[in-house]
């Protein structure tokens, strides 16, 4: 082939590629399990920095309406991921049978804890007996409280439970309604935040390390891992690369969750999001597993959740763990 020949033919491929279609990107529903914020604030980041974007992913990020929803929402395939305690799947799997898998923890320490005022006679979890503390439905940080009294040597029997809507509970401890509220050590940072506007102070009494129980995990349907496996490595990536962000970066976590959150206060995250990221990734579980799960640590999960709520159907750990690395 002549040189005129060669331009022409290389002209005339390019003109086809440029006019052939591009591949769509994967549109991606992926649910919160909660109102944004704290923990959460890496996945904003992640849109801004192409986390998404470099895996092919056109993600749309949403709040979620607490775990059980969650996990209803992406076993019907009205969501497509979510996230939230590890323990909560298990039972939720166990007494539903719902198909739904983990692929990835996000914080691998459990952030149990109880939030008392500042000048509360509560100092530990024994002298929570003849008190009263507050709790959402569906709360894990209640959920483990028998367990962590137990090991404390205390009687949760003598333990009164009050029971309210979530939105409600800072209020209530704020007004000396209930003595305590069952919550995340590092949610006690904007309890905190909201008391200290009130003239008051409260304080965390955390238990949660007693426990060795995984948390936040990143979780999909059955559904969603037969059809679309990469799809399910690729968004595991695209956290991944969310969270590394935030941990070199967490600042840029807090701009980010501000600028994408109708209504987020800058301040309500200035102290939760460090404190957050902190938590999740500064221990000896994550420096040993990254973001892979233990598979014994998963198993000793599904034994503690037996011990404080008796499954109904004992699941294994691939009824509840879809391993990304295979």
């Amino acid at each position: 082939m002549n040189r005129t020949g060669l331009r022409l033919a290389t002209a005339s491929l390019l003109a086809l590629s440029l006019a052939a279609p591009a591949l769509a990107a994967d549109k991606v529903n992926f649910q919160l399990d909660w109102t944004p914020g704290g923990i959460s604030a890496p996945y904003y980041l992640g849109l801004d920095n192409g986390c998404y974007t470099d895996q092919d992913i056109d993600v749309t990020i949403s709040r979620g309406y607490g775990a059980s929803d969650a996990v209803t929402k992406v076993a019907t395939g009205v969501s497509d991921f979510s996230v939230t305690d590890l323990g909560t799947i298990i039972g939720i799997i166990s007494e539903t049978g719902a198909p739904v898998k983990a692929i990835m923890p996000i914080v691998s320490n459990n952030p149990s804890a109880i939030a008392v005022l500042e000048d509360s006679p509560i100092q530990t979890l024994t002298d929570l007996e003849g008190h009263s503390i507050g709790s959402s439905v569906g709360n894990a940080a209640m959920t483990f409280l028998p367990l962590g009294m137990t090991d404390a040597g205390g009687d949760y029997s003598k333990v009164e439970e009050i029971t309210a809507d979530g939105s409600a509970l800072t209020g209530l401890l704020l007004q000396g309604k209930i003595d305590a509220l069952a919550s995340y050590v590092t949610s006690v940072v904007g309890i905190n935040s909201v008391a200290q506007n009130a003239g008051k102070s409260v304080r965390a009494i955390y238990y949660g390390d007693t426990l060795n129980l995984y948390n936040a995990s990143v979780f999909t349907s059955d559904a969603m891992i037969a059809s679309n496996p990469d799809l399910v490595k690729r968004f595991a990536s695209a956290v991944q690369c969310s969270y590394d962000a935030a941990r070199k970066d967490p600042t840029a976590a807090i701009d980010a969750i501000v600028a994408h959150v109708d209504g987020m206060l800058r301040e309500s995250q200035e102290a939760m999001v460090p404190n957050s990221v902190s938590f999740a990734f500064d221990n000896d579980i994550f420096d040993k597993n990254g973001y892979a799960f233990d598979m014994d640590r998963v198993a000793h999960n599904i034994d503690m959740v037996d011990t404080v709520t008796p499954l109904t159907n004992k699941p294994a750990v691939t009824d509840v763990i879809y391993d990304i690395t295979n």
